[in-house]
């Protein structure tokens, strides 16, 4: 990937390429939008054109399984960010079956961690009306979800959206993490019921900055572009700063694989968004392989292929906050990155009160806070200051 540079946002005469979509009753085929390309830095899953003062936006990615591949065709979506107070245009050719959003949206509902995360950064989580759950790492929403307060939906990752509660929210707006094919005939339900949605595909970014994009997107909902726009550009700065630190380094090499429990399995990083953190460590990424969309960041590997070609890691990151210790020392002595003391995992900052973590929430968003952990942890003569969501393992 080309170094990253200051996200202002540039326009330039341009066609869109027409996209199918999986919104109700959006034509198969809905043809080319002709407008003024904004230009959306990093961004893989959305683009966005302006014309006659309102965006459209083009949303496309596929849904990929957890440590699998995509399950299907690629899920599209078109929406129409209309101002308030503007006639929206007709709904007819290259926008038949559009979805039409007011903007700005002062109603939101969400159900998913990074969503809330990335309203924060914003200034605007005083406009969501429903989240997934209790579990928000926010002090405030989760106390208002527990009361009552608020909604609560379903978190995305784990449901379709509860029609009962997002209707008792009566938001603007859903903003919808699409983990499986199966929310899509719900979210056509959502839509019937005069609920927006706009479909989110984060983790189906290739590249880890593709997911601070979103921001960007939030922005233009919200009415908040210039914050979205600043946000942006200081992740992008600060990455560049650390890639840069990184670079003053002897290049060392990282083996990232989360012990999976029974069966001696592991859940080993691959390619993708994860991926490029470790490379932009100035790091090997050990049992590395090429990016694909279409397969998720990480591949289910046995103890045994780990043992074949990855024992010469200078370092090993071994488990999330959520998977169990592996505590076989006579397989981790046979391990260089055990023999030398460089084995790390990802406490990830859970909440002393709440099942949350903020690695969940704003690490989605700021991975200038994960890489500068992860500089830190290949790189030894670095170590200073305090780690965020890092810790060293240890077998007391």
């Amino acid at each position: 990937m080309a170094a990253l540079v200051s996200p202002s946002r540039l326009t330039a005469f341009v066609l869109s390429a027409g996209l199918a979509a999986c919104g109700p009753g959006v034509s198969d085929d809905p043809g080319i939008v002709e407008g003024e390309m904004v230009e959306m830095p990093f961004a893989q899953t959305f683009s966005v054109m302006e014309r006659d003062g309102y965006r459209i936006v083009d949303i496309e990615a596929s849904v990929v399984t957890w440590g699998g591949s995509a399950g299907g065709p690629p899920q599209r979506v078109r929406l129409v960010l209309v101002p308030r107070g503007k006639e929206p245009p007709p709904l007819t050719g290259v926008l038949a079956g559009a979805s039409v959003i007011r903007t700005p949206v002062r109603r939101i509902a969400v159900n998913d961690h990074p969503h809330e995360a990335m309203l924060r950064a914003l200034g605007v989580e005083d406009r969501i009306v429903a989240v997934g759950g209790h579990n928000s790492y926010d002090e405030d929403l989760r106390r208002m979800a527990r009361a009552g307060e608020i909604q609560q939906i379903g978190y995305g990752w784990h449901m379709p959206p509860t029609l009962d509660a997002l209707v008792a929210a009566r938001p603007d707006v859903l903003i919808a993490r699409m983990a499986d094919l199966t929310h899509t005939q719900h979210m056509e339900r959502v839509e019937s019921l005069g609920v927006p949605v706009v479909p989110t595909f984060v983790d189906a970014e290739p590249h880890y900055m593709g997911r601070v994009a979103w921001v960007l997107l939030m922005g233009m909902l919200t009415g908040k572009e210039g914050e979205a726009d600043a946000f942006v550009e200081m992740v992008a700065q600060e990455v560049d700063r650390l890639k840069s630190l990184a670079a003053t380094q002897p290049r060392r090499s990282v083996l990232w694989a989360w012990y999976r429990g029974g069966g001696n399995r592991w859940a080993v990083t691959q390619r993708n968004a994860d991926a490029a953190l470790i490379r932009d460590a100035n790091a090997e990424l050990v049992l590395g392989a090429e990016d694909d969309p279409e397969l998720d960041t990480f591949s289910d590997l046995s103890t045994e292929r780990l043992l074949r070609d990855a024992t010469g890691a200078d370092c090993w990151m071994i488990r999330d906050p959520l998977s169990p210790r592996f505590d076989d020392r006579d397989v981790m002595s046979r391990f260089r990155a055990y023999q030398e003391g460089c084995v790390f995992w990802e406490p990830g900052r859970r909440h002393p009160a709440a099942d949350t973590w903020e690695i969940w929430e704003m690490g989605e968003i700021r991975p200038d806070w994960r890489l500068a952990d992860i500089v830190k942890m290949v790189h030894p003569e670095l170590r200073d200051g305090e780690w965020r969501y890092l810790a060293q393992e240890t077998w007391e």
